[in-house]
């Protein structure tokens, strides 16, 4: 296939406003890239702040970072995915949006490629190669991590966790690894709650307890490997100081040795910092688009010697250990479940007010059309 491709993309071009749809002519690939045709596009919970303003995005673009796309197109020279293994036309990969340069500090040394001031993460809506998942035909530069999956596995398993599973599995790293037979709280229950449980599971935590105020999600959250759940929204659990001594009593004198911080809430940071026992971990995941601020007592911090960890989104290794993850575990895990709600292109819109308002668990676009 050479011929030129039209296609179809959803536009963010200013905050709070409608979203558009957009045409436009898709060149065969230059050498090193692909061009592939998007079957899934997740809906992260990023993309609803990105319409709402909490960050600036410099002009027009494509949205959409969680993708599964076919390859209808090889650029010359391209013969392997980034993990060395053969691809060919009708296979079917998983990609990481963040390019980075691969040749500033960040990349080479430290290799916090989301600190890359010099990569691109957002696809602008002006020009033919759309990096972006939000569009029928997308085109991966050279930069553009992708990894082929095992299409025995069912797509939805990959796109369930879409960008939540890599980015938890780099935070895991961070943290220095879950330890067998501790006990776990996962404040929230989206997909970013879901991967945190699902690793906490595999890692061998003796507790997981999740806090959610959305049943369905809840749940889904049990299905996991949550021993607790803890509805925030019941009476004898609505505040702060009931949901401390129910999980005191549940778990027993040894405490919460980690709380991973999954709602997006910064409100969250308070409930979750007093849940600690002494020496406690408290991971924060969630908390990426916003400005909010609450107060935090540094007394406590040292008195109980807590330790604090942030971790910003994913490196594209951590893409290729999410694919392994679900090919290993989708039987054991109900993620093909997670995906709730699914929508076309033209209802992108809805997708992200249904993502805002907290009607699903995972919302996922087709692009070429839902499948029957």
């Amino acid at each position: 296939m050479t011929s030129v491709q039209r296609s179809k993309a959803v536009v963010l071009t200013e905050s709070n406003t409608p979203l558009q749809i957009w045409e436009r002519d898709v060149p065969p690939p230059a050498d090193g890239c692909i061009n592939i045709r998007v079957l899934r596009a997740g809906v992260c919970g990023t993309d609803p702040h990105l319409w709402k303003g909490d960050q600036t995005l410099g002009g027009p673009v494509v949205l959409g970072h969680e993708g599964l796309g076919q390859i209808i197109e090889l650029g010359k020279g391209v013969t392997t995915d980034h993990a060395s293994s053969p691809i060919a036309v009708g296979d079917i990969v998983y990609w990481n949006p963040i390019r980075p340069c691969n040749s500033c500090y960040d990349c080479t040394v430290t290799q916090d490629f989301t600190a890359c001031t010099n990569g691109t993460f957002w696809s602008p809506a002006n020009q033919s190669q759309v990096w972006a998942s939000y569009t029928e035909v997308a085109t991966l530069l050279p930069n553009n991590s992708f990894y082929r999956v095992d299409q025995r596995v069912p797509l939805d398993a990959y796109i369930a966790l879409g960008c939540a599973l890599p980015t938890m599995l780099q935070a895991v790293d961070a943290l220095g690894g879950i330890s067998r037979g501790c006990t776990v709280v996962v404040q929230g229950a989206g997909p970013v709650g879901l991967a945190a449980i699902m690793l906490s599971k595999l890692a061998g935590a003796e507790h997981i307890v999740c806090i959610e105020g959305n049943k369905a999600r809840l749940q889904q959250a049990v299905g996991f490997g949550v021993t607790i759940p803890i509805d925030m929204r019941s009476p004898e659990l609505a505040s702060m100081e009931q949901r401390r001594g129910y999980i005191s009593r549940a778990v027993g004198a040894r405490g919460v040795n980690l709380v991973v911080e999954c709602s997006g809430n910064a409100a969250a940071f308070e409930e979750g910092i007093n849940l600690l026992a002494r020496s406690g971990k408290y991971l924060l995941v969630g908390t990426w688009a916003g400005s909010s601020k609450v107060a935090v007592s540094p007394f406590q911090v040292v008195q109980n010697a807590l330790t604090i960890i942030g971790s910003t989104y994913a490196s594209p290794g951590h893409y290729y250990r999410a694919i392994k993850v679900v090919q290993a575990n989708h039987r054991h895990f109900p993620l093909v479940e997670c995906v709730t709600h699914r929508y076309e292109l033209a209802d992108a819109q809805r997708a992200l007010e249904d993502v805002a308002a907290g009607k699903v668990t995972k919302a996922v676009i087709f692009p070429q059309g839902i499948d029957k």
